[in-house]
């Protein structure tokens, strides 16, 4: 199929080989692009001097993108242009340019349709070559040129082979020292000569490089009269080498990725240009690739040979104008399962199974091998091949076969197990005649612990069911002879110890010891020593008084069950727990249960605080069960002429366990999750009759709060404003509400109340229906709340008709089922 490019294109690529910018593209017969390469100079075509520097971000991004719309990756763009010669540092940094492009945000591979819109580029036109579909992505070997990453470039940074051929295009570096020096730098003409001052041309295309050597010296010898090789008189010496390589163009037909002429270096080889072209398709040879010179077959390749063996031997340097053919695949198979490469890999004639399975890597460790299971296409419909491995080497594979590589079972043909009372439990081989002593002895013998009365043999049997078979391991072990048992595959010995068939017994202590809880009991443990394990007493502990609960066994058939729960002792043991001589220590046993009490009088020290209006504030320690508000506030020095009497207030912990003993502020205790709660006090009360039933009994945790004198009240909820009010003595509570607005819409006016300073809390009260109103008396300090009426959802006509008919239906029922009743 015949390739189209638009004009501009062709114009803007010419004026890129005329600035030496082009960065190689496949060559397409019969199109314009060779009208506009043939047009232009020969240093069109040559790389080698150009420099980066040179290069716009505007020119270096269209080009790249044309690249791109002819099916090129940046990395084949490049390996192209490194085979017309441009060198690998600049390269390097065209490709630093293009991540710096892409890393500050900009486009490096503009969109064709951006510059060029004349000439629409069809996808199909140029397929990219590493866009493969499933099945040639399986295909072995087509990795190599489907990743990005893998490029087969020739090398530049060996010596010129002696059997390189020159030809037009290629330059011929002459160095000249000694009596006399010179350097020549000949470029081969099209009509393969090379032209010296005084000598005229000398014809040198299609000879090597040793050849043209022995040529130029031979002429240069009459310039040159010192100039004698090999002769011991010479005063002046010659060196002849390659400068600048020459390109060549190659053509790619048959099925491979990309067909079309290519431009490549002169040091390319097959493989070089079998990369540029995407490697063979869908339908291409990996085992059968030509390469055609003047019209005759010079090479036959076969990809495996390198992709298995390494081997280049076939792969030759390429002639100008030569053709690389790729014809269609004959015998393709696929292989699948327990094998190192999973795909499709295509065989020669007569190649076998072994063949496949030594191309597929060989099998994995856990590849059944006995047999091979092949489905195989016939004529009518499809078949299974089951193939031994003794024919693996025999049997040939046909095009369409696939070979599945099965896993091995997951099962032991020689394994048997034994657990529990034996030195080194675990998996053995069932040896010849291997018996139950035998594989005891196996496993180091028995432990001190296993106990002899029984053990047990889990067996499989052939039909896949499980017996449980018992012996008695003391008789075995005496007469090994009588009592032995041979055992089977997949046999599970198991030899309980003596702890195996125990429930494991334990101790606990609890109270006033350092470190509570269960522990093992051990024969011979005194209630002093679990003491011990325990981290000893704690300063609280009453070692006077320690009671034990031991757990009542009972008799195994008793007549009438017994009334006791547990039986109880009581000890005492010395503190420092010293072994005494008389052996009158407590024994324990199984689950005995300890409980060490705590000393009657024995209490940590408790605080309350004080604050505000006191001439000593702080925290103080109780000094008795039953001190009152009034013996602290003595001790705090009595109250300040400041003191506000109705305002005092009594702050009290639900839970005092959370009470924090060390009070720094009483600010930072005002969240307690809830927990704080404000009582009401009379100071007036308790000042003046000390003791009184005003006079509470503190707790620990306790603080009295005692603010300075008050002169406002403040008025918040239903109001129009919220807002502190002077006090006025005698002034009622619609006063207040006045002067903060009056009452909102949603206020509900008959259940205002008020919360004193002390935190008292008085409501207004309402009689005979309202009429009459009792409102409660306004102090300093106090808050009035107006509470606000909670809007309800009002139903709808439909809602309400609906409920109406409900109700009345109900009544209906009702009503009638009474009637009937009362019949």
């Amino acid at each position: 199929m015949k390739k189209s490019y638009s004009i501009p294109f062709m114009w803007m690529l010419g004026t890129f080989l005329v600035m030496s910018m082009t960065l190689l593209v496949p060559v397409w017969p019969g199109t314009l692009f060779e009208t506009v390469v043939a047009a232009q100079s020969l240093e069109a075509h040559d790389l080698s001097n150009l420099r980066s520097a040179d290069i716009t971000d505007a020119q270096l991004r269209s080009y790249m993108a044309r690249a791109r719309s002819e099916g090129l990756s940046e990395s084949q763009a490049f390996a192209l242009a490194r085979e017309r010669g441009l060198p690998a540092s600049e390269a390097e940094a065209l490709r630093a340019r293009i991540r710096a492009m892409e890393a500050s945000g900009e486009e490096a591979f503009e969109t064709v349709g951006k510059e060029y819109s004349e000439v629409p580029v069809e996808p199909e036109d140029r397929p990219a070559p590493r866009q493969r579909d499933a099945e040639v992505r399986r295909t072995f070997g087509s990795d190599v040129f489907r990743e990005d990453g893998i490029a087969f470039e020739p090398s530049r940074q060996i010596p010129t082979p002696e059997s390189y051929i020159v030809g037009p295009g290629d330059e011929i570096i002459v160095d000249i020292w000694g009596e006399t020096t010179n350097l020549y730098r000949l470029e081969v003409s099209h009509e393969g000569t090379v032209s010296i001052d005084h000598l005229g041309p000398i014809y040198v295309h299609g000879l090597s490089i040793s050849e043209v050597e022995t040529r130029i010296l031979d002429k240069l010898q009459t310039l040159y009269s010192g100039l004698r090789p090999g002769s011991r008189d010479a005063n002046t010496f010659a060196r002849i080498s390659i400068g600048r390589l020459r390109s060549i163009q190659v053509t790619m037909i048959g099925e491979v990725s990309t067909p079309g002429d290519y431009t490549v270096s002169s040091l390319s080889t097959v493989y070089n240009a079998l990369y540029l072209a995407g490697g063979p398709g869908n339908k291409g040879s990996y085992r059968n690739i030509r390469v055609v010179r003047d019209n005759e077959i010079i090479s036959e390749l076969d990809l495996y040979d390198f992709l298995i063996h390494g081997d280049q031997s076939d792969n030759i340097r390429l002639h100008d104008q030569d053709v690389i053919q790729v014809l269609p695949f004959r015998n393709r198979v696929e292989i699948s399962g327990k094998v190192m490469r999973n795909g499709y890999f295509q065989m020669k004639e007569k190649e076998t199974l072994n063949d496949l399975i030594d191309y597929a890597g060989g099998f994995t460790d856990k590849a059944y091998t006995r047999h091979v299971r092949i489905h195989r296409n016939t004529p009518i419909e499809r078949s299974v091949v089951s193939v031994r491995k003794d024919f693996f080497g025999e049997f040939v594979l046909q095009n369409g076969d696939q070979v599945f590589i099965d896993e091995i079972l997951d099962r032991f043909e020689n394994r048997v197990q034994i657990s529990g009372g034996i030195w080194r439990g675990g998996t053995y081989e069932l040896s010849e005649g291997l018996t139950l002593a035998g594989l005891i002895k196996k496993a180091d013998g028995l432990r001190p612990d296993v106990s002899y009365e029984r053990g047990v043999i889990h067996r499989l049997r052939e039909d896949s069911s499980h017996e449980l078979i018992s012996f008695d391991l003391r008789r075995l072990m005496n007469d090994p002879e009588r009592y032995d048992i041979y055992l089977q595959r997949e046999d599970r010995v198991y030899l309980p110890t003596v702890y195996d068939l125990k429930d494991r017994f334990s101790v606990s202590i609890s109270g006033a010891v350092r470190d509570g809880g269960s522990f093992d009991f051990k024969e011979g443990m005194t209630l002093e020593d679990l003491i011990l394990l325990a981290g000893g007493f704690q300063e609280a502990a009453s070692e006077a008084r320690i009671e034990i609960s031991r757990r009542i066994i009972g008799e195994s058939a008793p007549e009438q069950r017994g009334r006791e729960l547990a039986e109880m002792f009581k000890f005492e043991v010395p503190r420092d727990l010293s072994i005494r001589d008389d052996m009158t220590e407590f024994e324990l046993k199984p689950y005995d249960q300890i409980f060490v009490r705590r000393r009657p009088d024995y209490t940590a020290q408790q605080h309350v605080r004080i604050e505000g209006e006191v001439l000593y504030p702080g925290t103080y320690a109780l000094a008795t069960r039953n001190e009152r508000i009034s013996d602290l506030i003595e001790r705090a020095g009595g109250l300040t002429n400041e003191a506000f009497f109705d305002g005092a207030t009594l702050v009290r912990y639900l839970d005092r366990t959370d009470v924090d003993i060390d009070f720094t502020s009483s600010m930072e205790r005002l969240d307690r999750g809830g927990r704080e709660r404000r009582v009401g006090i009379d100071l007036y009360s308790i000042v003046s009759k000390p003791g009184s039933r005003e006079d509470l009994m503190l707790r620990e945790g306790d603080i009295i709060r005692i603010p300075e004198r008050m002169q406002t009240v403040r008025v918040s909820g239903a109001v129009m404003q919220d807002v502190e009010i002077r006090y006025q003595p005698g002034k009622s509570l619609g006063y207040y509400i006045d002067r903060a607005g009056g009452f909102t819409e949603n206020a509900k006016n008959r259940r205002a109340y008020v919360i004193y300073a002390n935190g008292d809390v008085d409501r207004r009260k309402n009689y005979f229906f309202g009429i009459f109103r009792n409102n409660p008396t306004i102090q300093p300090g106090a808050e009035i709340i107006i509470p606000e009426k909670v809007e309800r959802e009002r139903r709808s006509t439909g809602e309400v008709i609906a409920i109406s008919s409900a109700v009345i239906s109900m009544a209906s029922t009702v009503a009638i089922m009474i009637d009937r009743l009362s019949r």
